[in-house]
């Protein structure tokens, strides 16, 4: 059945017109789409990739495939989405949104057009000649779709909100093939790379705290940090991310992180520049978790244990101690969901949250899927211990962010009844055969909501 499913699909996609952007087993130009995905983990095999390089030719091609009784497919925009059948398909065909990348800029309107398939870096190049920017994505080849859709937060989050915000225009063909976002001035920033030994964890810690109990009145400045440990380095040392995005230099947010005693490289620069040198390390196995917790310095410490008690089982299973493993703190103050809601608001309902709170993540990254398989029970089980202290002291957040969310987590079903309802009528409402819930296995649906 899928030999006759696979060539009827391929054979549908030819007739309405695609055969030029339809690449399958034995060219190389599908061999190039497959090592096209960052990460190993979602470079599966699919019976074809076809990339649209239209609005319309999106259309075509989810006609073309649903039209294909029992065809299922995957739609990429970046790919950057670390889970095996997120944005890649091994039965179906892959709908590749990589060509539908254009940034166009209006300048009467002051609103930028992205389409889906376009990369950050770009993005904020082509919208530098103009003097402006949007939210957007940190790591510049992130996909436009899906950090908007999976809820953008971006480096401006602290002034404007979440990028899935309403005043964010998204432009339907199902998928969205066109993002309309309200722009603003661009300037000179004032950032850099911070190293710091382990030794000063605790001080870094309580100097996160703080900064993030003061950042709705320094809403310029940013923080992230990454707990690290990879095969080179041979110990966990800390990657402080530090900005002042008014180029203010030296900014009395960020005293207390640049009072610890380690490496600083700051510099003034702009944000094309940054997500140029910016990148997460690529072609590596991927696991990804997230989970959000009150702005309490006894969980942060806790994680930190936690990730170092892993790190030293990780050196007995893996050859050669070859992993990477980071454990990321992120403000979460409740400044963010108020400025999301003047922006005309979002379904991730963190409205109803009037704290200060912590979006924690952890990444971790070995080279073979045998060793992938090997370590995530353990990797998923140590996550689990994290959750468990933090609700032990009163201190979880059901809320979890879906771009850094793993597979088996419910990243939608943890935005509050009220909206999950809203996202149960939009799907009916544009999706009313509910091809996008049935016939797209990857990502998080809607129907896949836990009650």
């Amino acid at each position: 059945m899928s030999l006759s499913c696979a060539d009827l699909a391929i054979k549908n996609l030819r007739e309405v017109g695609l055969g030029d952007i339809v690449h399958v087993p034995g060219q190389e130009s599908y061999e190039l789409r497959v090592a096209s995905y960052w990460s190993l983990t979602p470079r599966l095999r699919p019976w074809a990739f076809v990339q649209p390089r239209t609005t319309e030719e999106v259309s075509q091609a989810v006609k073309a495939i649903v039209k294909s009784d029992g065809c299922k497919f995957a739609i990429r925009s970046g790919g950057h989405m670390s889970w095996a059948g997120a944005n890649n398909i091994k039965e179906g065909v892959t709908i590749d949104l990589e060509l539908l990348n254009a940034v166009d800029y209006n300048s009467e309107t002051r609103i930028a057009s992205l389409r889906p398939g376009a990369r950050w870096t770009d993005v904020y190049n082509h919208l530098d000649k103009y003097g402006v920017l949007v939210g957007g994505g940190r790591e510049g080849l992130v996909g436009v779709g899906g950090f908007l859709l999976g809820g953008g937060k971006t480096f401006f989050t602290c002034r404007y909100g979440f990028g899935c915000g309403k005043k964010s225009m998204f432009f339907l063909r199902t998928p969205v093939t066109r993002f309309d976002m309200k722009t603003f001035k661009s300037m000179e920033i004032w950032d850099g790379n911070c190293i710091f030994p382990k030794a000063s964890s605790d001080a870094l810690i309580a100097a996160f705290i703080d900064f993030t109990k003061g950042l709705a009145a320094a809403p310029d400045s940013h923080f992230l940090g990454l707990w690290t440990y990879n095969p080179a380095a041979k110990d966990i040392f800390v990657l402080a991310i530090l900005t002042s995005f008014d180029g203010v230099e030296n900014p009395k947010s960020l005293q207390r992180f640049l009072e610890i005693p380690g490496q600083k490289d700051m510099k003034r620069t702009t944000i094309a520049q940054k997500m140029i040198e910016f990148r997460m390390p690529a072609g590596q196995q991927d696991m990804w978790y997230t989970l959000t917790f009150k702005l309490d310095i006894r969980i942060a410490k806790r994680a930190t244990e936690i990730y170092e008690k892993l790190i030293e089982q990780l050196k007995t299973l893996v050859p050669d101690e070859n992993f990477i493993y980071y454990m990321v703190l992120q403000p979460l103050p409740a400044s963010f969901a108020q400025h999301s809601v003047a922006q005309g608001g979002n379904v991730l309902g963190l409205e109803h949250i009037h704290e200060d709170l912590i979006l924690f993540m952890t990444t971790l990254e070995v080279p073979t899927p045998e060793l992938l398989e090997t370590v995530y029970p353990i990797y998923i089980e140590s996550m689990k211990e994290v959750e468990a202290f933090a609700k032990s002291v009163d201190g979880n957040v059901d809320f979890r962010y879906l771009n850094y969310s793993d597979s088996s987590q419910d990243p939608l079903g943890s935005y509050g009844k009220e909206n999950v309802e809203k996202m149960r009528e939009a799907a009916a409402k544009y999706d009313p055969t509910g091809v996008f819930q049935t016939r797209v296995p990857g990502g998080f649906k809607v129907s896949s909501i836990r009650d």
